[in-house]
């Protein structure tokens, strides 16, 4: 139970985001109903290097969406893969941000929502739990955002570099 208390505040104090996701969504109309999903899934190949699933997510703005960054589990705590987006998530609307277990049909699994108002996040951290950090929101201006994702799991650390299109 403490390591999934850590676990949430942790995805509290940080939070970030990848993908093609805007194929349903109207650039400048602010999204309702359910969000739209996009994943972004950090693993490792066999030779131990780490993975991430898409470099660059295109997005309309206004838009709704959730981002589902998917934790390797091989990670020690407090030795973790950052995803880094500081300029993204202020120049978004965040909802709702969420701590679940990565499976199919995530919207049926158990998880621990946090509703969020005024509060700006800067970097999810995963330390080994291999769960999911979920955050619904709508990208407010238009542009691109870099993100890094940080593997400090390995000597060197190595980082791999993506982006978010709000179109």
């Amino acid at each position: 139970m403490n390591k999934l208390a850590g676990v949430i505040g942790a995805a509290l104090v940080s939070i970030a985001v990848s993908g093609t996701a805007h194929a349903q969504q109207e650039p400048g109309r602010v999204g309702s109903g359910p969000p739209e999903d996009f994943t972004i899934d950090l693993t490792r190949g066999d030779d131990g290097v780490l993975v991430v699933s898409q470099t660059e997510i295109r997005l309309a703005w206004g838009g709704y969406y959730r981002m589902n960054l998917i934790c390797p589990g091989d990670v020690e705590n407090e030795a973790g893969v950052e995803f880094h987006a500081p300029e993204f998530l202020q120049n978004m609307h965040i909802r709702i941000v969420s701590v679940a277990q990565p499976e199919e049909g995530q919207q049926r699994v158990p998880e621990v929502n946090f509703h969020m108002q005024g509060l700006n996040l800067r970097q999810i951290d995963c330390e080994g739990l291999g769960a999911a950090a979920r955050i619904s929101f709508h990208p407010m201006r238009r542009g691109t955002y870099p993100f890094t994702i940080v593997d400090d799991a390995v000597d060197p650390a190595v980082e791999v570099t993506g982006a978010f299109i709000v179109e």
